[in-house]
């Protein structure tokens, strides 16, 4: 945290501490995507700062807002997700602190679009990009700024001004301060309110006489406003893989794996090359089914992304095959492959939907087949003699990639807040 000045506003002074907690956000998503950005790392900063709170005996009298949004899209659909986000950044640090009135700095639906562009000239300014000053001048001399940036080198500027600021426009400034608790002090717990209305001079306040001096009464609680207890959640439904090792001998394959719980998952693959010459005089086909079962490793799989990490996982394959070169092949009608592997993934890509998960296993591998030549151009294949074959060693290699499938969920608000010491992040949060 960042020390802070002793300062007067709107009624508070002596503040000893603040800091400040930023999210951003995807292009018109208010939702508070843990693995997008900084985003997870401001998550374990309001776990850090709230221990401290507890450690210093300090208190939060007051909480500055800015919620900032990109200029594309129309002003309503600017103003709506603004103010979505804004609200979805309360929402969760109101899970680490007990938050009086927060004061919202920023604008309303009639000056969005100028606000915004007042935003990117300060981040402009800040930079050193290409035609800079050309871009400010277009940016404050108003107009149809997007088609005066456009017009500079054909539209190369207005890229890199897109790409490098717009995802800094995107975000939520949260900025929390802190007093120290007086001794003997009560604090009970406080919700947001409306700022109360001082009277103007002390003729409006009414002073009862002697005679209508009451004993006083205890004085009720104050209502509280119910808060949401559960949190929208997009979580991994499944992830549609392929393994690149097979791809790179030329047999298709596909695989799903689906998370069950915070630990354990299952992938169910299906190897299917089918190639066959002309001539029938070589063949290269297999069908195998393969299930395996993993378990991830972690302190708190509840504050980790699903299915990224290091896992342990268990083997069991079934298949056929037919494998024949120059009229001479293998038939095996049942092939059995067990053990067990170990793997590490990872998610990529600017929406965290891709996956790369790297793997290999150790195990058995069992087959009985048959061993047949091809007669009169291959016309018959004729059997030779039966077999066994056991193999005893490395029997999995896989480099998959994949694609995660996402589904909406509610959750208690509240897990978020169980274990604080625990780093790591949960999928996309959105109130």
């Amino acid at each position: 945290m960042a020390a802070a000045a002793a300062q007067k506003n709107d009624g508070f002074s002596g503040y000893v501490d603040s800091t400040k907690i930023t999210f951003y956000f995807n292009v018109s998503s208010a939702a508070i995507d843990l693995d997008y950005s900084t985003n997870n790392e401001m998550l374990n900063k309001l776990r850090r700062v709230q221990e401290k709170q507890g450690a210093d005996s300090i208190y939060v009298p007051r909480v500055d807002v800015f919620a900032g949004v990109s200029p594309e899209g129309s002003d309503e659909a600017n103003s709506m997700v603004r103010w979505k986000r804004l609200d979805n950044s309360i929402h969760l640090i109101e899970r680490y602190f007990t938050l009086p009135r927060y004061n919202e700095n920023y604008f309303n639906a009639k000056v969005t679009i100028p606000q915004i562009w007042q935003n990117l000239a300060t981040e402009v300014r800040k930079s050193d990009i290409k035609n800079k000053d050309r871009v400010m001048q277009c940016i404050l001399t108003g107009g149809d700024v997007p088609a005066k940036i456009k017009s500079i080198d054909k539209g190369a500027t207005w890229e890199i001004v897109s790409q490098k600021f717009f995802p800094q426009l995107r975000r939520c400034d949260v900025v929390i301060y802190f007093k120290k608790r007086e001794k003997g002090k009560a604090y009970p717990d406080m919700v947001p309110l409306l700022p109360e209305k001082k009277p103007e001079n002390k003729e409006y306040v009414k002073k009862p006489k002697k005679d209508e001096l009451q004993a006083e009464k205890p004085i009720a609680p104050p209502k509280r406003i119910p808060k949401k207890t559960t949190v929208t959640v997009y979580e991994p439904m499944f992830a549609v893989n392929t393994n690149l090792m097979y791809d790179a001998v030329l047999a298709p394959n596909v695989g799903i794996e689906f998370p069950t719980g915070d630990r354990l998952s299952f992938n169910v693959s299906y190897v299917f090359p089918w190639w066959v010459a002309k001539d029938d005089s070589w063949c290269y086909e297999i069908q195998y089914w393969e299930l395996e079962g993993k378990y991830w490793f972690g302190d708190d799989r509840r504050f980790e992304p699903k299915l990224t990490g290091h896992a342990l996982g268990l083997i069991a394959g079934v298949g056929y095959y037919d494998l024949e070169r120059h009229s001479k092949g293998y038939q095996g009608e049942i092939c059995i492959n067990a053990g067990v592997s170990y793997h590490y993934a990872k998610r990529f890509g600017k929406n965290r939907r891709w996956r790369v998960q790297v793997g290999a296993g150790l195990g058995v591998m069992r087959t009985n087949y048959s061993y047949y030549e091809g007669k009169l151009d291959n016309k018959y294949l004729v059997w030779q003699r039966d077999g066994r074959y056991t193999w005893i060693g490395p029997n999995k290699l896989d480099i998959n990639i994949g694609y995660l499938i996402h589904r909406r969920v509610e959750k208690p608000s509240k897990l978020l807040n169980q274990n604080k010491n625990k780093e790591g992040g949960d999928d996309a949060i959105k109130e």
